[in-house]
């Protein structure tokens, strides 16, 4: 039977890839503690266990699949990595690289007190940390040193079996701390100090929505009224600025004609008009010019939502209040925010709530409200499917090329290689797509699943390479690799709330999303959102996230260097 194995994927070395690829995730599936186990440790497990038969994966594929996933990981993070370096997100900043900073020192001295070598302590940082994409980085590093080829081999399989054994350690603590452990350490209840900083933002709606979920009710409606009010004249304008324009006048019928609802139009008793606005101020509104009627002919509105993602530096780190004062009255008639997603959780818009680079805002409204509303904020987002091919394929060459430069330090030759070329190429291009929308197509969605399938491709690769030395390291250091996991977290976490909480005075609630996003765990503010009852804590995971996306990434090659 095994030779049969053995003899299929001899012959078909790309077999290999998808059947570590379907087995890891399906473990993926796996809870431990309630905490899924995730499709990427699940593979590099399964990689390590088909390895042991012995299967040789071309390099080419293994490049291929790394150059598609860190180029997709800094083409999804570059617009919100460079529009988040502003001093509304000050704080967060020095979170994110005092962080870093804390992690490499932790890493790099655990090193140094336990005899580590260059691999263990990058798959360390890989795995406790859970920044997968400093396997790739350092594997690379690794390869261009000055050192016997066995010698390579052996630790940058290390990287891989230090990964596999430390991630699930990592991530778990992580998950655990900032939903539990940090909010006993700070003595606040989340759930208390998320509420009392959501009602610090001003009047909301419903915080328990699931991403893809909505009010059945909509918050945004368009209902008919007959004017019926004689005493006084009432003008369109006047109506409008009466209700400080959250409820606006979008067609008139008179006497079986339609009429244009400009600014100075009075209107007559016997008016039919439509009223778009909030529910319940449309419900205040509507009797001040008559009763509701049921008469729709000629009021019949086409709505519309479109999803606009924030690049306008005026309103990045303003709140919703400020930027709809700053806005003038004709530019917002009729343009309602409905929602607000921020890395990938649905926030309730609020008047106080600071908008960052990268929000996605769904605007709801009439399509000609929205033409001109929508440039204002930044670019719609492209609903089709298509990509740009000739992007894409320019992105990575100049990825790759970037790696290819070289510049002596010391007198040995350093070099970013394709993963920090193609890191910071997709930075730059996924931040020239923010900026010029009409070129460049490419789908989030698709982005999305190229950076997974990339990285699930060459996580199998590093897996089936790492098999045949699995076992020595794990005899070596298996029992020591999940206790350095644990104070890999531990100590950097720990000194990192300190920070935020005593040097920043950051809010509680906040240090929690935020500390997720420092060490990369979006199922660690999952658990904190979870914990707190409503979104506040994705209001600080964003920034940190995008920048440790980058600062760990570079880690695992700085590590490679010193240790």
């Amino acid at each position: 039977m095994m030779e049969a194995i053995r003899s299929f994927f001899a012959h078909s070395p790309i077999a290999v890839l998808f059947v570590c690829v379907a087995i890891g995730f399906a473990l993926g599936r796996v809870k431990i503690a309630g905490i899924p186990l995730g499709g990427i440790p699940g593979t590099l497990f399964a990689a390590i266990v088909v390895g042991q038969v012995g299967v040789e994966v071309d390099d080419n594929i293994k490049t291929m699949a790394f150059a598609l996933f860190i180029y997709s990981l800094g083409y999804v993070s570059g617009p919100s990595f460079f529009q988040s370096l502003g001093r509304s997100t000050l704080n967060l900043v020095y979170l994110s690289l005092v962080s870093s900073l804390l992690i490499f020192l932790t890493i790099w001295g655990l090193a140094q007190i336990f005899g580590l070598d260059k691999g263990t302590a990058a798959g360390l940082l890989a795995g406790g940390i859970t920044e997968s994409a400093a396997v790739g980085t350092a594997s690379e590093a690794l390869g261009s040193m000055a050192l016997p080829p066995d010698q390579i081999t052996a630790m940058q399989a290390n990287i891989g079996v230090a990964y596999a054994i430390t991630y699930l350690f990592g991530f778990t603590l992580v998950v655990f701390f900032v939903s539990l452990i940090a909010p006993r350490l700070m003595r606040i209840d989340l759930k208390t100090e998320a509420a009392r900083y959501t009602a610090a933002l001003g009047i909301g709606g419903d915080d328990d929505l699931e991403p893809g979920q909505e009010s059945a009710l909509r918050g945004v409606v368009a209902r008919a009224y007959q004017v019926t009010r004689s005493e006084a004249e009432i003008t369109v304008g006047s109506f409008e600025k009466r209700f400080d324009g959250f409820v606006t006048v979008q067609r008139i019928i008179r006497r079986g004609r339609t009429i244009e609802p400009g600014k100075d139009r009075a209107l007559a008793v016997g008016d039919r008009v439509a009223l778009l606005g909030r529910l319940d101020e449309v419900l205040e509104a509507g009797p001040y010019l008559g009763s509701e009627t049921s008469d729709m002919r000629g009021l019949d509105l086409v709505g519309e939502t479109r999803t606009v993602v924030l690049t306008n530096k005026d309103f990045i780190g303003e709140t919703i209040m400020a930027v709809r004062a700053r806005l003038d009255p004709e530019q917002r008639r009729g343009v309602h925010v409905v929602k607000i997603t921020r890395a990938g959780q649905n926030l309730v818009p609020r008047p106080k709530m600071r908008l960052e680079a990268g929000d996605t805002v769904s605007l709801y409204g009439m399509p000609s409200a929205l033409d001109g509303a929508v440039p204002l904020i930044g670019y719609g987002v492209d609903q089709g499917i298509a990509v740009d091919y000739v992007y894409l394929g320019l992105g990575i060459i100049v990825g790759i090329l970037i790696g290819m430069i070289t510049v002596p330090v010391a007198g040995s030759p350093i070099a970013l290689h394709t993963g920090g070329g193609c890191l910071l190429s997709g930075l730059l291009f996924g931040w020239l797509r923010a900026r010029h929308p009409r070129f460049g197509g490419l789908p989030a969605a698709t982005a999305l699943h190229l950076r997974d399938f990339g990285l699930a491709i060459f996580i199998a690769c590093v897996g089936l390479g790492t098999g045949p030395q699995a076992l020595t390291l794990l005899k070596q250091q298996g029992v020591l690799l999940p206790v350095l996991a644990f104070i890999a977290v531990i100590v950097p976490i720990v000194l990192s709330l300190l920070y935020a909480r005593y040097v920043l005075k950051m809010n509680p609630a906040i240090i929690c999303g935020a500390l997720a996003g420092c060490f990369t765990c979006t199922a660690g503010l999952n658990a904190a959102v979870q914990a707190a009852e409503n979104e506040t804590p994705v209001l600080g995971y964003t920034v940190p996230y995008a920048i440790s996306n980058v600062t760990l990434t570079l880690l695992g090659p700085i590590l490679v260097l010193t240790v």
